[in-house]
């Protein structure tokens, strides 16, 4: 099963809801692994 939390922080980055350091504080939380902080900020983000 997929980490909600992963597609929730995916989903802020796409809409430019959160920064990269946002992103990063989630896996020092532990909310997300590394690996998935990595591919959410590989992501485009939606330049609206």
């Amino acid at each position: 099963m997929e980490n909600n939390m992963y597609q929730f922080v995916l989903n802020m980055w796409v809409f430019g809801k959160v920064t990269e350091t946002q992103v990063n504080n989630y896996t020092t939380k532990g909310f997300i692994t590394e690996q998935e902080a990595q591919q959410i900020l590989a992501t485009p983000q939606d330049d609206q």
